[in-house]
This record gives structure tokens, C-alpha cells and sequence, in this order.
């Protein structure tokens, strides 16, 4: 039997040693007190615990809760961060846990990976990281019933949550909208920073109730301030903290006490001279303590840490990390600087290092400073910052330097932190005298310092007044109040409305801010026209995409100058008007790309760009190099698409951005690449669009044993775990060919359900009974795993069963045969899955044109109307459900499905119900059914519902599984 005292044992077994070595990592008090807490009283409001303390193991106690099946237990635990994050330990952490119940090594583990392991289901835990951009794998959870750990920012998030994800289409967001807002705990890190996303979503789910499913619950984290919110009248929030128990516990006693000496140097300069004066300040500060140790430089904006960077990087071992930079490039440079900065890194051989970076190492960095140069900042990104500085009281040096810089200049209104930076220098300016900044200023020498230990912080800033909080916090912007009527706006996805309830007021409070836009960079993108063919081949993933302030990305595209102000926290400033910009110059580029899926694109003028935005551009425009955002960088940008893992199914372009992308490990990789594409030459000149792929698979082998630690060699150790697939071109392409084929990984992969093509190919054809039985069967199984009620499994089942019917249209099956009108006429039943590959998008276009199945007709339409017929009668389901979820099955009918008039309606028999005239596609009863069930099962509720339906078909499409396969 599982308990709460198990929970060392487990926490032990996914973090400590081997069992054989004798080493064990048991929780601090106050970990296994959050466990007890949960357990018997539910999830608090909030947890304060200081910096280095392991806040990130909530998702330990989450998943341990899951497995005990306490009341508060959920099945999903959102990670959220309002950040740019250079290093995400708390995706690490969760893949840890994952890992650790992928292969048990002790009884807890066991028995928890074997509570949480759904029936039939390989995965206990699923580990995604949600990030910007349109991803290959939009489906980022397999099925309903799977636990989960997702991290992510609030635009990521909360996006989702209502129903208006970044980057994802309208027909796949009430997918999102349901796993988030349904069975789920989300935790909001450093939580000051997200208080309008906090309000939302407690006030969203206080008006939104499911009597299906359990409702998120919300927890706030902060080492820095108390984020509190009252849940219910004359109650104040519950907050979780550190007892004398930790204060006395050996380990999390030495981090509490760790030394650290906090100086203040105050820099002379003028507000026009400071972008050049204060990064040379904190360059030359940073020389000065380098000898021996690694030093941080942390600097409030992109622009200024580029500048520090570009002055130290000849004379020292000097790393850019900002959050401004693609997740490909982030990886290279943590695999090679990361050993060298975190908190578990050999000392013995310490070499000393020079690491500059933004704001974005405040939150998710498990790094460990032995000196830390900072620009003055609010008092809560200070004291995060001062979190990685002696981090675990291991210093060489006795205990930790730090030097907040602050330019004489600054004043109320700095435009990345407001007033709040200005108070905080003046309130610790009456702490501690601030030395004048010289060019012989030594930092090793200063006098005046602070004891800035995480316990000595916490007994400071506990005098605080609630005024003195507010000031060093900076102004809280207006939250606006959520209302049913937004709820019910955002509810709606397809279509949706014209003009649209705006989400960013809800997310950040009324500001200027606007979600970014995300940059994809592609080699041989050729003339304009073919962009958008070239990109559909292989289309952009989150690891290759940069995500940049609108601001920043229209001033680099028209040619305007670097936006000094753009920075790593999770907003963007005003920007400039959605129209034609005069500079006096041409734009860097006519036109852009806005991709936002396969078949989903068109080309914008750059000032067209707007928040959200995925757009591709050519690489060599530059604006990007190896440490990430660039604008005044006109070198070409290393193609990143070959480096995507691409959720552990990569794809290798056989052409000259492989040969590029693995020259940055060095040439003999690169003559490797090249073998690849002399083997493609020569296969294509003999016309083997499927040649033998074991000369190809000798050259991945040897590309993996020279490969070092990083993105390269994941993606090779991952393409060679599954049964590579070597797909060459059969003819040349029109215009540029930027590629010979690809290498493909080749097993299960879900399926895209939200176009006509994706939801009728698929690797063999597949008989329509058989699909529907086990999209039923499926769902069921589904259903009954999240605990439904009888009649709405039931209901579930029934919807899966028909779903498909209106591919009974004679003119669909001749498309799912291929456009053979005689293979329709002769086969024994109908098809669901026509066996056109799912990437030959031009085969799939021929079979539909000689078929006549009339462009954007939805088979849903006539299949709602044959699961109508069928219901006549039957009072043990909700008929209107059913309905529902068959007209709803590929995203649309929310409330409406596409209004197609057919131009050659013909008749459509099945079995006893009688003919049906395919001229009658619109249900006009659809809206108010859609409201009626909102009402009855909860916007979130429904979105569920729907989901299960989807998922299982899904399931079933990727895996051409059918009744009799069914296991």
C-alpha cells in the first residue's frame, strides 16, 4: 500500500544515487510537509519558499499525490513561468521523474509508475515543454487519460486555456483549451510577475463549472513576495513556508546561511551616453573578478548583454545566454558551458568563466556564481538573482561577491521595470553606501556590503511595509473582470468571432503588451511564390523558432535600427502601427511568410506582422547568430530544422543545411553530411525514390559516434531507435530544390485531424466499420479511465461509433480510392483512411479533384444528420450530445460548420434510414445546441468531451487500428 511515508523512498529513487553507491537525496522538511498538506487538506493558495531551496519538486509531490489518488490530485500539472527561460530546470526535473517510471529502481517508483500507467498505455508519465511557434506535432498529449508535466509561459498556457493558443489553429484549440482547464493543477513561479493571469484563472473557474470533471486548482510559488488571492469571502490565502525544520536541516540550513556580500557602485553617465558607459562599467568589473571564478553578468535587456558580451568575449572564456534565442541554440551552448556552471559541476577543476545574460536566468537556472555583476533591478529580480550567487554555499572564495551597477540616469520611468528600479536602488542605497564607479574600481576591495544570504534577505524584507512591497514591486496594471459573456465569446472557436474578446488584457493586465512573434529562418527558400510548398514539406517546429517582441521583429524587417529596449521578460512594448512604415530605405525583405500549418499560409509585408505570428524568412537576411537574437547581423542564419527532435521523431534534410548545421561540431561531420547527400546523388540518378537505407544508416552511425553532447546527436540517437525511412525526390522541383529527401523516423505518429487530408490518409487503407468500432471501443475506454458518468461514456461511445459515417458520400470514396471510380463501385465496404501517404499532399489533391468532392465540404455535416436519424428514440444517451460530438469531431461546429453549398448534391443511402441529399449541409439548430451543452456540461466540460472523441480517433488513425486489432 502507497502512503505519504513512502515519499522519500520515492523521491530518493528519481533524484539520489545508485542504491549501490550508498549515497541518498531525501526531500527537505518542508517538501514532505507540502506532501502532508496536500493530502489532507488539499493544495494551498501558495508556497513561499526561499531561492535553492527545490521549489520546482512540487511536481514530485503532484505526481506522488496523483498516485496516491488524494482528492486534490490531478492529472495534469502546469509549470508555469512568465519568463524567457535560458535553462528550464523544471522541464528537466520532470523528465527526470518521467524517466525514473519509465525504468523504476525501487518498490515506490514501481508502485507509482504502475498506479499511473493507463490500461494498455507504454507512457506513465508525459513530459512536454510548451514553446512559441507552429510544431510538426501539434498534439502535445497522446491521450486524455495520460498523467502529465507541461512547462510553459502564460502566453503558452494561458492562451490555451482560453481557448486562443498562440501558433495554434482554431480547429485544434479546443484540444488544448480542455486538457488545460480541465483535471489539472497549475502552478504559477514567481507568481508577482503573473498577478492578472493568477485573477483569470481563478475568476474564469468560478464562473465555468463541470459536474463531469474536476476543475483546475491554483497554486502560486514565489522565493521573493507572497502572492495571495482570497478564494472565498473572510478568507485569507493559505500559504505554505519554511518551518524551523528546514532552519536546522544540515543542507537547506548551510543554503540559507550561504554567504553572500552584497556592494552597490553607482555609474556617472547621462541618458544618451548609458547603452555605451554602463556595459564598459560592468565589463570592466567582470575582468576584474574573472581570475578563478565564474562570474555573471546580468544586464536588464537583450542590447545591453549583447554589448557587455562583445566587450569581454576576446579577452576571457566569456557565454551569451538570453531568452532571446532559438531552443536549438540554447541546447549547444548549454551542452557545452552548462557542466561548467551549474550547482552539481566538478570543482576541483574549475576553469574561470564569464557568463553574460538576461533576466531570463532569474527563474529555472540551477547555476551556481561565485561572483555576480548586476544591473539595479526591481527587489524581486534581485533577490532571484542573487539566488544563483553561491547558490549551495560550496564557493571556493568564502562566500559570494555581488555588485548591483546602477547609471545615475535612471530614472522613474525605465522602460523595462518603471519606477520599481529606481525605489529599490534608494531604499538599498539607505542599507549600504554606494561606491562611485572609476575604471580603477576594484570590486575585491569594496568595503560596504549587505549580508545578502537567502535568511538574512527574508528577515529584511519582512519590515517591509505594504506601501515600501508596492513600491519595489513597481505598479500592478488594471486586471480586467472576466465576465460569462467573455467566457462565452472564447468558447467559441469555429468560427470565431468577428471582432474577437482580445485574451492579453486577461493574461497581462491592460498594457501594451502583446505576445510575441516567432521567427523560423530557412535555407533555399528560392522565389517567394514557392514558400510556401518548400515549408510544407517540412514544417517549422518550436526548437528552431526565436520568439521576439512584435516591436523588435517590424524595426528589424523595415530596416528602422535594434529596438535597445526589448528584454527577457514574457511581454513586448508598444509597437508600431500595422501599416507602411517610411525609413527612408527599402525593407531588409519584401515579403515574409505567416505560416500557421500545413495549407496555412500566405505571404504578409513585413510591417503586416502581428502578435502571435509564426512567420519564416529567409536565412540569408540574417538577424540571428550562435548566442541567439542579433538585428544588426546581416550574416547568414544557420538553418536549425535538421537539429529539431521533433517529439522524438526527427527529419534529416539530405542537402546542404545538414552539411551546415553539423559543420558546427567541426568538418569531419560535415564531410559526413556530405557522404548522405553523394549517396542521394547517386540513388537519384538510378530513380530510387525509396532506396535501400542501410548505406545511409553506416554514415548516421559514424555522424553519431563523432557527434558530441547536444541537439545533433539527440537527433541521430533518435532517428536511429526507429526503422529510418530514405524518401528521395522522383522528380525535380519546381524552381530551387533545396534538398535531394529526407531521412525519416518511421513508427506511430499522431495524426493531423483538422483538415480533410489528415483525417482520410493514412499508411493503408482502413474499412469504415472497423475504424469507427475502435474509435468507439477507444473512447470508451477514455471515458470510463476519467471517471464520467454512464450515460455521457455511453453518449462518448455512441458519437465515436458514427462519426465517420458521411464518408459514405460515393463521391468521398472514390477520393479515398484514389479518384478511381471503378475501385469505389467494386469494393466489399466502404473506406475511413484511403491509404494515400499522409505527406503527399499532391496526391491527395488529384484523388479529390476526380472524385468531385466538392473543396472544403465537411463529411461531419452529413454524418451528424446520420447519427440524428439513428438517435430516433433512444432516451438512454444525450442525443444532442451526440450530435455534437459528431459534428464537432475534427474542430469545427463550434458553433457552426463551414457553410458549403454543395454544386451537385446527389443522394446518400444508408442501410434502413433512406436516402440523404447531401444539398442539406447547414444545421441551423447547431448554435443553440452548442450553448445548451455549455450549459449543461461547462465550456471546459464540453471542450473534454469533444477531446475524447478526437484523441481516440487520432489514436486509432496513427496506428491504423481497427476493432479486430484492438488489444
Amino acid at each position: 500500500m502507497l502512503t505519504v511515508d513512502h515519499f522519500a523512498d520515492f523521491f530518493n529513487e528519481v533524484h539520489g544515487g545508485a542504491a549501490s553507491s550508498g549515497s541518498r537525496r531525501d526531500p527537505f522538511p518542508w517538501q514532505t510537509a507540502l506532501l502532508r498538506r496536500v493530502v489532507d487538506d488539499g493544495w494551498p493558495d501558495g508556497i513561499d519558499v526561499p531561492t535553492g531551496l527545490g521549489k520546482t519538486s512540487v511536481l514530485d509531490m503532484a505526481v506522488f499525490a496523483a498516485a496516491l489518488g488524494v482528492r486534490d490530485a490531478r492529472r495534469r500539472v502546469f509549470y508555469v513561468v512568465d519568463r524567457r527561460l535560458i535553462v528550464d530546470e523544471a522541464y528537466e526535473h520532470a523528465r527526470r521523474i518521467a524517466a525514473a517510471l519509465d525504468q523504476p529502481t525501487g518498490g515506490a517508483t514501481r508502485t507509482v509508475a504502475r498506479r499511473l500507467r493507463g490500461e494498455d498505455d507504454e507512457v506513465a508519465l508525459d513530459v512536454t515543454r510548451m514553446r512559441g511557434g507552429v510544431t510538426w506535432e501539434r498534439t502535445w498529449l497522446e491521450r486524455p487519460d495520460r498523467y502529465a508535466i507541461v512547462t510553459g509561459t502564460v502566453d503558452q498556457i494561458g492562451s490555451r486555456l482560453l481557448f486562443r493558443g498562440y501558433g495554434v489553429s482554431d480547429r485544434a484549440r479546443p484540444i488544448d483549451a480542455a486538457l488545460v482547464g480541465t483535471d489539472s493543477v497549475i502552478v504559477i513561479d514567481e507568481a508577482h510577475l503573473a498577478q492578472a493571469f493568477v485573477t483569470t484563472t481563478q475568476a474564469t473557474f468560478d464562473l465555468d463549472s463541470s459536474p463531469i470533471t474536476r476543475p483546475p486548482i491554483v497554486v502560486t510559488m514565489s522565493a521573493t513576495t507572497t502572492v495571495g488571492r482570497e478564494r472565498n469571502a473572510g478568507r485569507s490565502p493559505v500559504m505554505h513556508r519554511i518551518s524551523d525544520d528546514d532552519e536546522r536541516h544540515q543542507i537547506a540550513g548551510e543554503r540559507l546561511t550561504a554567504g553572500k556580500r552584497l556592494h552597490l557602485v553607482e555609474v556617472k553617465t547621462t541618458k544618451k551616453a548609458e547603452d555605451t558607459v554602463l556595459p564598459a562599467a560592468m565589463a570592466a568589473l567582470a575582468d576584474r573578478l574573472a581570475p578563478g571564478r565564474v562570474v555573471g553578468v546580468v544586464t536588464n535587456t537583450v542590447a545591453r548583454a549583447r554589448s557587455v558580451f562583445e566587450l569581454l568575449r576576446d579577452q576571457h572564456d566569456a557565454v551569451l545566454l538570453t531568452g532571446r534565442s532559438r531552443p536549438v541554440d540554447r541546447d549547444c551552448l548549454l551542452a557545452t558551458y552548462y557542466p561548467h556552471i551549474s550547482v552539481d559541476r566538478d570543482r576541483s577543476h574549475q576553469r574561470p568563466l564569464i557568463v553574460v545574460a538576461t533576466q531570463t536566468v532569474e527563474v529555472g537556472a540551477n547555476i551556481d556564481l561565485d561572483a555576480l555583476i548586476t544591473e539595479s533591478a526591481p527587489l524581486a529580480s534581485l533577490v532571484q538573482r542573487l539566488g544563483r550567487l553561491n547558490r549551495v554555499a560550496r564557493s571556493g572564495h568564502g562566500h559570494g561577491t555581488a555588485v548591483v551597477v546602477h547609471g545615475s540616469a535612471t530614472g522613474q520611468e525605465d522602460p523595462v521595470y518603471g519606477p520599481a528600479r529606481l525605489a529599490t536602488w534608494q531604499w538599498l542605497s539607505n542599507k549600504t553606501d554606494p561606491a562611485s564607479y572609476t575604471p580603477r574600481l576594484d570590486p575585491t576591495q569594496l568595503a560596504p556590503w549587505l549580508d545578502a544570504s537567502p535568511a538574512a534577505l527574508r528577515r529584511l524584507t519582512a519590515r517591509l511595509t505594504a506601501d515600501e512591497q508596492a513600491a519595489l514591486r513597481g505598479p500592478t496594471p488594471y486586471i480586467p473582470v472576466v465576465k460569462r459573456r467573455h467566457l462565452d465569446t472564447w468558447a467559441r472557436t469555429a468560427p470565431a468571432p468577428v471582432p474577437d474578446q482580445p485574451i492579453e488584457p486577461f493574461l497581462h493586465g491592460v498594457t501594451d503588451d502583446q505576445p510575441p512573434i516567432a521567427v523560423v529562418w530557412r535555407h533555399g527558400l528560392g522565389p517567394a511564390h514557392q514558400w510556401t510548398d518548400l515549408v510544407d514539406e517540412m514544417p517549422p517546429v518550436a526548437e528552431e523558432t526565436l520568439d521576439l517582441p512584435v516591436a523588435a521583429v517590424r524595426r528589424w524587417l523595415l530596416g528602422i535600427g535594434p529596438d535597445p529596449t526589448a528584454s527577457d521578460l514574457d511581454n513586448t512594448a508598444t509597437t508600431p502601427p500595422t501599416t507602411d512604415v517610411t525609413t527612408g530605405q527599402p525593407p531588409r525583405i519584401p515579403r515574409v511568410l505567416r505560416y500557421q500549418g500545413r495549407g496555412d499560409a500566405q505571404l504578409i509585408a513585413p510591417w503586416k506582422v502581428r502578435p502571435g505570428d509564426t512567420i519564416v524568412v529567409p536565412a540569408d537576411v540574417g538577424g540571428c547568430d550562435e548566442y541567439g537574437w542579433h538585428p544588426t547581423s546581416t550574416a547568414p542564419v544557420l538553418d536549425a530544422a535538421d537539429l529539431a527532435l521533433r517529439r522524438g521523431r526527427p527529419v534529416l534534410r539530405i542537402g546542404p543545411t545538414l552539411v551546415d548545421a553539423a559543420r558546427r561540431w567541426g568538418e569531419h561531420l560535415a564531410a559526413l553530411a556530405q557522404q548522405l547527400i553523394d549517396h542521394a546523388t547517386a540513388d537519384t540518378g538510378a530513380s530510387a525514390a525509396s532506396p535501400a537505407a542501410e548505406p545511409y544508416l553506416l554514415v548516421l552511425k559514424a555522424m553519431r559516434e563523432h557527434a558530441p553532447e547536444g541537439p545533433l546527436r539527440e537527433v541521430l540517437s533518435a532517428l536511429l531507435a526507429t526503422r529510418p525511412r530514405v524518401i528521395l525526390r522522383t522528380s525535380p522541383h519546381q524552381g530551387s530544390q533545396p534538398h535531394l529527401g529526407v531521412i525519416a523516423a518511421q513508427h506511430d505518429r499522431l495524426a493531423d485531424d483538422d483538415t480533410s487530408m489528415g483525417s482520410s490518409t493514412a499508411a493503408r487503407r482502413v474499412g469504415l466499420q472497423p475504424h469507427q468500432a475502435a474509435v468507439a471501443a477507444r473512447a470508451r475506454q477514455f471515458a470510463e479511465a476519467l471517471g464520467l458518468p454512464p450515460r455521457v461514456i455511453d453518449s462518448v461511445a455512441r458519437a465515436a461509433l458514427w462519426h465517420d459515417e458521411g464518408k459514405r458520400d460515393p463521391r468521398f470514396q472514390i477520393m479515398l480510392w484514389g479518384g478511381s471510380r471503378a475501385a469505389a463501385d467494386i469494393a466489399e465496404q466502404p473506406l475511413a483512411k484511403s491509404g494515400i501517404a499522409p505527406s503527399d499532399r499532391a496526391a491527395f489533391v488529384r484523388a479529390r479533384t476526380a472524385a468531385g468532392y466538392p473543396d472544403r465540404m465537411r463529411h461531419e455535416s452529413l454524418s451528424a444528420r446520420i447519427a440524428a436519424a439513428r438517435l430516433t428514440g433512444d432516451h438512454d444517451i444525450h442525443s444532442d450530445l451526440v450530435i455534437h460530438l459528431v459534428a464537432s469531431h475534427h474542430g469545427h461546429a463550434r458553433p457552426l460548420l463551414p457553410p458549403v453549398v454543395d454544386p451537385r448534391p446527389t443522394k446518400v443511402t444508408v442501410d434502413d434510414l433512406g436516402p440523404f441529399d447531401t444539398a442539406d449541409t447547414i444545421d441551423w439548430q447547431q448554435p443553440h445546441r452548442f450553448s445548451q451543452l455549455n450549459d449543461a456540461y461547462g465550456r471546459w466540460g464540453l471542450a473534454l468531451l469533444e477531446t475524447i472523441v478526437r484523441l481516440a480517433d487520432i489514436w486509432c488513425s496513427a496506428r491504423n487500428e481497427t476493432i479486430e486489432d484492438k488489444p
